[in-house]
């Protein structure tokens, strides 16, 4: 039943968010297309790869801000919001920045782990095991847990007594399995083709990725009205 349940509220948030997911799988299409085929666009990643490499851990920080919580607010107030900003996509942005250039990092430092552990090659077993870890041991153990959490913290005012609910039994099931099942569904075929750049673009196009699964990831972590 539990997985029942996560299915049909993955289901909900991916229909919710059907045109700015559409808008940036069409972009994230476009992307390898130019990738690929086009000369100028592999030079210009190249020159963003030197970058990400002199910048390091910052950069990291810097492009989960980005496509985390300034982008998914933006696409949020032109497509549910009539493009009227308030107060509220302020404090959304605020809030959320912090924790998820602080995820970036910890996901950059997932993708430079891996590429001790397995190398740095384009074979479909080193991206096969590079994949598995990636959404079958730090996805559901470390990186949902940790933003479900802390988003239902914030949802609750940052209160203390909040903070407790997190580690209640059923926690996990009730509101991390849900965001974990919706996950899989965007982040499989995603890591592939993260796994598939070179090393130094992998970020950047996690990044671009990562704003529509933010979409998703809220508005199946949305204040509940009861627990």
């Amino acid at each position: 039943m539990k997985f029942r349940a996560a299915l049909r509220i993955a289901a909900q948030g991916a229909r919710a968010n059907l045109l700015p997911g559409l808008l940036l799988q069409c972009l994230m299409v476009v992307f390898l297309a130019l990738y690929v085929m086009h000369e100028g666009t592999r030079q210009f990643l190249a020159q963003v790869a030197d970058f990400k490499q002199e910048a390091g851990y910052l950069f990291a920080f810097g492009s989960y801000v980005l496509s985390a919580a300034l982008l998914p607010e933006i696409l949020r107030i032109g497509f549910f919001q009539d493009g009227r900003p308030t107060r509220r996509n302020l404090w959304n942005f605020l809030t959320a920045a912090p924790a998820w250039g602080l995820m970036g990092m910890l996901v950059d430092a997932l993708y430079r782990a891996q590429v001790v552990w397995f190398g740095a090659g384009h074979d479909w077993q080193t991206i096969a095991c590079k994949v598995l870890v990636d959404q079958f041991l730090f996805s559901p153990f470390v990186s949902n847990p940790i933003m479900v959490g802390y988003f239902a913290w914030r949802d609750a005012g940052f209160r203390r007594s909040a903070a407790k609910s997190i580690f209640r039994r059923g926690f996990y099931l009730d509101r991390v399995f849900p965001v974990q099942v919706a996950g899989w569904g965007i982040w499989i075929p995603g890591v592939i083709l993260v796994y598939f750049m070179r090393s130094e673009l992998q970020i950047p196009v996690a990044s671009l990725i990562q704003a529509f699964w933010v979409l998703v990831f809220l508005f199946i972590n949305r204040p509940r009205k009861a627990e």
